[in-house]
């Protein structure tokens, strides 16, 4: 009766009742257009497989970062972010160069680094991986010392991300497409200074994982442990192009556009004649400087996958 007790009172068990490595499970409720129970369905897995972990969920934007710097505190370390690349994004930044790990439950609506981890996507395989996956490490992504796990970028990317937050619509890849196509064609390039050097584009994206979501490949050799970023600029093109575009991007053929150029490094600047909008792992960023510095942290966050 005493078991029982434990595994249905998580959050409210005082911490020393529990090891450090007992995961800490952060759940965005709004994450993702198909809206599952999570709670209920962690609670069932360690249930029927006899484990213990703590759940919460977060309220707000950046709460998940508030409560994962609260249970570090605590003691704990082994972290899971249940959602999508935003709520990896606050839970995962807290973690960065500690000694403790991370793990996903992918259920938001690109889960970008999930797929590039090779996170199985049913929420059951996802949750075995948590107590039996293999460790690992991967480097994160830093923009203006912003931190990114998947990608970030300036251009039309951005403003998408900003449209689709700030738009009067639900979450999930058709809205998403929705955007794209309502600002594609009337977009304009913009001008900047890459790495010293004049550059027009369409958009710029510095990317840790080789993807957006959805298996969009935007920089479909980038590798998640090399201490290397990978850029992908597209360039001008013509607006028929870009169902061409598309194709490549999901295909993971991109760079075979004649309108994109292909970079790896470890820093890239990018001067603009503004501030400009970014976006952060799908997440838009407000216009806060004319001057970016992308560069990659080696080996910076501890994985359970």
């Amino acid at each position: 009766m005493v078991f029982s007790f434990l595994q249905f009172n998580f959050s409210q068990i005082y911490p020393i009742k529990l090891s450090s490595q007992t995961p800490v499970f952060i759940i965005n409720p709004i994450a993702g257009a198909k809206k599952v129970n999570s709670k209920k369905l962690i609670e069932e897995f360690l249930s029927n497989n006899k484990l213990m972990g703590i759940i919460e969920t977060t309220t707000e934007k950046n709460h998940g970062k508030t409560l994962t710097k609260k249970y570090f505190e605590e003691g704990f370390r082994h972290f899971v972010a249940v959602g999508g690349d935003g709520t990896v994004n606050e839970v995962a930044s807290q973690l960065i160069n500690t000694e403790a790990y991370f793990s996903i439950i992918p259920l938001g609506s690109g889960n970008g680094l999930a797929r590039t981890l090779k996170i199985p996507m049913n929420p059951n395989e996802a949750l075995d991986k948590v107590f039996n996956g293999k460790k690992s490490v991967m480097d994160i992504g830093l923009i203006n010392d912003l931190p990114f796990f998947c990608t970030a970028g300036v251009g039309f990317d951005a403003h998408c991300a900003k449209q689709f937050a700030t738009g009067n619509h639900s979450r999930g890849l058709w809205n998403y497409i929705k955007v794209i196509l309502s600002g594609y064609f009337s977009y304009q390039t913009n001008q900047s200074i890459f790495c010293e050097q004049p550059k027009e584009y369409f958009s710029v994206t510095f990317a840790n994982a080789n993807q957006f979501g959805n298996n969009a490949y935007i920089a479909p050799d980038a590798v998640l442990d090399d201490n290397q970023l990978d850029c992908t600029i597209i360039e001008k093109h013509p607006k028929w192009y870009g169902m061409v575009m598309g194709y490549l991007l999901m295909s993971g053929k991109i760079r075979q556009s004649s309108y994109v150029e292909y970079y790896r490094g470890t820093e890239f600047s990018l001067r603009h004649n503004e501030k400009i909008l970014m976006h952060i792992d799908g997440d838009y960023v407000e216009p806060f400087s004319d001057n970016i510095i992308a560069q990659t942290l080696p080996h910076a966050l501890k994985l359970i996958i």
